[in-house]
């Protein structure tokens, strides 16, 4: 963060407040620099209003704000700083003078608060919008609807896709095992999903079909006959996680046949790619929404391992100042409708001089250069995009 902050007490005689009332500026004027804006004041409402006070936002773009006037009905506490780009950012709480209790509240926010404005980046994780699947039921790249949390439960199928977008891989593998049972193929069904995207339905193994989750695993198969082992991909599986398992599967059984790359899904393939990758960079993960939806479990499963501390701020009045103290700041929204990622982002723009910068990941098939080329039968054909975009 830049030098130029300020805080400072400033007097009113023009602006009246009742007692144990907290008004939060959208914007004031301040003595020397002039009209301040306050981005973040709807987070400073709705805190004032977990706390139990009653909190309005008026803009006081014409109060006469100064502060030597001890007389004065109103007191202000303020804090501001210049932008980069020109302008000044801040905050203020105004207060009845004579009313302790919510001055010692207005003034232990703004502390509070001032202790953190710094210079921070913001990563806006996009869940992924497309499944992995080409069969004509979804255009390859098509979005699909977002990962939400507002859903009910059971609203997300085992590959990770809401229930909504008709995504085919369950049913593909489903299908593809069932093919290589019938043939008499000894089968596994490679991969454990993605924490939170769900499990693919214990029926559908068979019982000739055996689970192998990691390579370890895979290490320590028995196979009857290397020959004729197959494998299918359990819905939810990450791609990378997936590769590891078959390399060792194939080392051991080199006429290894298996499920067809293009029947796979890489919903949540994409979303543990972009997540490490923000997460990497990150010094908290803030998560918007509940966490039912696979995007938040997937997200919380990788910062633990990551060491990188989550906070759930289903509501904006839950975001505290030790929440957002760090230099990159990782956002994953989950609300339906993005409500999460505008509150959130909205406050942290007002937070200190922010860089905001989406990331995705998208996995896509494309159809081979040469109609003539074959292409192995177990390689991916999708390719990832990565895009940062400020």
């Amino acid at each position: 963060m830049n030098r130029s902050v300020r805080s400072e007490v400033l007097h009113s005689t023009t602006l009246h407040v009742a007692p144990g009332t907290l008004a939060v500026a959208r914007s004031f004027t301040h003595p020397t620099r002039g009209l301040v804006d306050c981005p973040a004041h709807h987070l400073l409402t709705a805190r004032a209003r977990q706390a139990g006070l009653v909190a309005d936002s008026p803009s006081l773009p014409d109060t006469d704000l100064r502060d030597t006037l001890p007389e004065a009905p109103t007191t202000v506490f303020a804090v501001s700083y210049e932008k980069p780009d020109g302008g000044n950012h801040g905050l203020a709480l105004a207060v009845n003078s004579h009313d302790p209790a919510t001055i010692a509240f207005a003034r232990r926010e703004i502390e509070s608060w001032q202790g953190v404005l710094r210079t921070r980046r913001v990563l806006y994780v996009i869940a992924p919008t497309t499944g992995g699947a080409v069969d004509g039921t979804r255009a390859p790249g098509s979005p699909v609807p977002s990962q939400t949390s507002d859903s009910p439960h059971g609203s997300w199928q085992p590959c990770g896709c809401p229930t909504v977008v008709p995504c085919p891989a369950p049913g593909n593998a489903r299908r593809a095992l069932r093919r290589f049972l019938d043939r008499g193929d000894e089968v596994v069904v490679v991969g454990g999903p993605v924490a939170g995207a769900g499990t693919w339905p214990v029926q559908a193994l068979g019982e000739s079909a055996v689970l192998v989750r990691t390579p370890q695993e895979a290490e320590c198969l028995t196979v009857t006959d290397p020959d004729r082992l197959a494998f299918v991909v359990a819905p939810g599986a990450a791609a990378s996680q997936v590769a590891e398992i078959l390399r060792v599967l194939r080392r051991r059984c080199p006429r290894l046949r298996g499920q067809h790359p293009q029947e796979w899904c890489y919903t949540m393939d994409d979303l543990h790619t972009v997540v490490a990758s923000s997460l990497a960079q990150s010094d908290a993960l803030l998560i918007t929404g509940r966490a039912s939806a696979p995007a938040v479990r997937a997200a919380i499963a990788q910062a633990v391992s990551a060491g990188v501390r989550v906070r759930d701020v289903t509501e904006l009045a839950n975001l505290r100042p030790g929440d957002i103290d760090g230099a990159t700041i990782t956002l994953l929204d989950a609300t339906s409708d993005g409500r999460g990622r505008r509150e959130v982002g909205q406050a942290l723009h007002g937070l200190g001089p922010a860089s905001h910068v989406h990331r995705e990941v998208r996995s896509s098939f494309h159809p081979p250069h040469d109609a003539d080329r074959r292409t192995p039968r177990d390689e991916p054909l999708a390719t990832a995009a990565r895009h940062d975009r400020r």
